[in-house]
């Protein structure tokens, strides 16, 4: 009994000082671009963004409330870190964990990408809470189907998904492995509790079109298979977990199952791993996405270190040498003299310092990039959009109203050197980037105009045919600022070539207000008997801008 309270008051003083640095570390370092991106979303609340589901975005708003700068935004981020180390100890059940306390403390300090999410406010963090919510409250509902268990499993599943929409391979394996539940009426009453709890998000996606979902398996364009996407997600899974990767995975392999719980978490890691291993062969896996594997690979880790001291000795000092590297790295994200390199936290006040005083202050839209449009308007409070083309990806600037916010205004147009002489440049730390811009007096975008056509196929443009251009704007469209383009993609989504579109005489010199026009259009050059093309797509440029994402992608035959 005495050796459990003095256990317990360790571990209260190990999270205590965690929670303490982390705080700090929140205040002293600047942010990365993808939490000034989510502190974006944080200033217009919603049940969903194009990214991510809402709780990021509620967390940094909660903690901007009560504190100004990186402090706010990543408040909440140290508490549930350590709010996840504290529900990891307690899913631990054997009685010797409490003769080896410091091993955990080390142990769960040192798994090095997890870190990370103990200071920076990303939808991860979040996750990694909720996720060992719902392990915890699963192993509660497996002893005891009572009320309170299964309406602790209902909301950590739903916040699960609150976070972030992968949190579905962790539920999904879970349950695969105890495949009784399914005769279970409790399990159900969890199950339709929590999408009762994630109503108001599907009632997001519905009302915008689903255009996450649509995005990510219709509209993305994918990468083809390079044997470096499979390799570095492999040692991605290396790094994640530190030095002690060695001890880590061989506990699983050895672990033996004692009950449908540990089988739930073991079967869970391993179809992770797998299922984003198959990933890689589509596309670039980020290290993060497999990062719920650590909470049962921890579990399995010093469960198994109880009881072999050979292996326990060997994980202290690895676990110790990844502590120091994590302790150097996180000292380096505030000091870049520490590094012959630059990080994502390293000069963001000093561009945009600088980049204000040039454009004069100015609203700047910026080409293709949410994260420099997020991070500038964060450390200026100037306004900044995201102006977003065929050769990006769509984001939460082309889902939300902030367009409307420049129009006709005088602003600070980032371009392509390459294309248009600057009128100023700006050079950012990270990765030595250099930041052009002009001034335009009148700026003028439709991104949110749409073109609808019923053609199956890119050959029903060989002559004319009619399509519809759907103006959402509360002012008429001059179609003479507008030049359409067929663009044709590979199989992978990609862009092979541009085409010129004839649009054919209209009676109408504009689209008004809020209305449709039709019209009739037809591909003006003529189509190689031989091409790689297997998906076609129309687009406009407005005022010479680059293609926007207004036609809807179709096969070529």
């Amino acid at each position: 009994m005495q050796q459990t309270k003095k256990s317990d008051q360790t571990i209260l003083i190990f999270l205590s000082a965690l929670t303490g640095l982390n705080l700090l570390q929140s205040y002293v370092t600047e942010l990365i671009f993808d939490e000034a991106y989510y502190w974006y979303f944080a200033k217009d609340l919603a049940w969903g963004y194009f990214d991510h589901p809402p709780a990021v975005a509620f967390f940094v708003k909660l903690g901007s409330l009560l504190f100004n700068g990186e402090l706010g935004v990543r408040f909440f981020a140290p508490f549930l870190f350590s709010g996840a180390i504290f529900l990891i100890w307690k899913l631990i059940d054997s009685p010797k964990k409490h003769e080896h306390t410091l091993l955990f403390c080390l142990l769960s300090g040192s798994v090095a990408l997890l870190n990370a999410y103990g200071f920076f406010m990303l939808p991860d963090t979040p996750l990694i809470f909720f996720s060992t919510l719902f392990l915890f409250s699963y192993k509660n509902f497996l002893n005891k189907k009572n009320t309170k268990n299964i309406l602790m499993m209902a909301l950590s599943m739903s916040l699960m998904m609150y976070s972030k929409y992968h949190a579905f391979l962790l539920i999904a394996f879970v349950f695969l492995a105890n495949i009784s539940l399914l005769l279970n009426v409790n399990f159900w009453k969890a199950v339709g509790l929590s999408l009762v709890f994630y109503a108001p998000h599907l009632w997001w996606l519905s009302a915008n079109d689903f255009a996450p979902l649509r995005y990510h398996f219709f509209d993305r364009a994918d990468s083809y298979y390079k044997i470096t996407y499979t390799t570095e997600y492999l040692l991605g899974l290396i790094g994640i977990m530190g030095f002690a990767f060695p001890w880590i995975y061989y506990s699983i392999i050895k672990t033996t199952n004692r009950n449908s719980f540990d089988r739930s978490l073991k079967f869970a890691v391993w179809g992770i791993i797998i299922f984003f291993l198959f990933s890689s062969f589509n596309r670039r896996t980020q290290a993060q996405w497999p990062m719920l594997i650590a909470i049962p690979l921890i579990i399995f880790t010093f469960r198994y270190a109880l009881n072999h001291k050979k292996f326990r000795k060997g994980l202290a000092i690895a676990s110790s040498v990844s502590l120091a590297v994590v302790c150097f790295l996180r000292l380096a994200m505030i000091e870049p003299a520490l590094v012959p390199f630059s990080y994502e936290t390293h000069g963001n006040k000093k561009w945009t310092a600088e980049l204000k005083e040039k454009s004069k202050g100015l609203p700047v839209v910026f080409s293709n990039s949410y994260r420099n449009a997020s991070m500038y308007s964060f450390y200026t409070g100037v306004d900044a959009f995201s102006l977003n083309d065929l050769q990006f990806r769509l984001n939460q600037y082309d889902l939300d109203t902030s367009e409307l916010r420049f129009q006709h205004k005088k602003v600070a147009l980032m371009i392509n050197p390459e294309e248009t002489p600057p009128s100023f440049m700006v050079r950012q730390a990270f990765k030595e980037r250099k930041i052009s811009g002009i001034f335009v007096n009148d700026f003028s975008s439709w991104r949110k105009v749409k073109i609808k056509t019923t053609a199956a196929n890119i050959d029903a443009f060989l002559k004319p045919q009619n399509i519809t251009l759907q103006n959402p704007y509360n002012e008429d469209i001059d179609l003479h600022q507008l030049k359409m383009y067929g663009i044709r993609l590979d199989r992978k989504k990609r862009i092979l070539d541009t085409l010129n579109i004839t649009m054919h005489h209209s009676k109408m010199s504009a689209i008004t207000a809020n209305s449709s026009l039709d019209l009739k259009v037809s591909i003006a050059d003529s189509l190689p008997e031989n091409s790689d093309a297997e998906f076609f797509r129309l687009a406009i440029s407005e005022n010479d801008l680059p293609c926007g994402f207004q036609g809807d992608i179709i096969p070529v035959r």
